[in-house]
């Protein structure tokens, strides 16, 4: 498996790089970055669509699919460098809050996942880690935030199936939007 967990170095230097990189500060995320939502739905839904349309678990599980192709064509657009996950949730967690979520195949990866995650912070390239990551993120299991550094960007865990995205330039999210909507999803902005 091959992940890294971050340096104290490594992770000042992430915070050079994105300032406040637990994003709890919105006058700085508003100042340094170009903002966008990776979703399904093209806009804001109003409180009676949403609750129609976001506890369709049949849809969840088919929108799934796009979410995760998506991330895929992010990650490939990095040519395959390799990604920072903050992944606090499953470094505190207790591996017996994701027996009652999981299927046991999952299960087993969350185990084997936390023999190597060491701090809340790695880095890895291995496309199969992130995707598991994202994909507990997506049904909000266990939030992680991933750093793209060689395209500047963030994707920060969310419930909803929104995921904020956060650039530092706007080609970037123009190039990323281009994706999300290759992959039926929409980069709100």
């Amino acid at each position: 498996m091959k992940i890294v967990t971050l340096t104290e170095d490594e992770i000042s230097s992430l915070k050079q790089s994105y300032g406040d990189i637990y994003f709890n500060d919105i006058k700085l995320i508003d100042k340094f970055f170009v903002k966008g939502a990776l979703d399904r739905f093209n806009r804001i839904l109003s409180e009676e669509e949403a609750q129609q349309l976001l506890t369709n678990k049949y849809q969840n599980k088919l929108d799934e699919t796009n979410y995760i192709n998506c991330f895929n064509e992010f990650f490939e657009s990095c040519d395959k460098q390799q990604v920072y996950v903050h992944c606090a949730d499953i470094f505190h967690s207790s591996v017996i809050s994701y027996k009652r979520v999981l299927s046991r195949e999952e299960y087993r990866y969350i185990l084997l996942l936390k023999q190597f995650i060491k701090g809340e912070f790695i880095r890895t390239n291995d496309r199969n880690i992130l995707e598991f990551l994202f994909r507990l993120s997506l049904d909000t299991s266990s939030f992680s935030n991933f750093f793209f550094p060689s395209i500047s960007t963030v994707i920060i865990g969310n419930y909803d199936m929104s995921f904020p995205i956060l650039c530092k330039d706007h080609q970037t999210i123009i190039k990323l939007e281009n994706i999300a909507h290759a992959s039926g999803l929409y980069i709100r902005r």
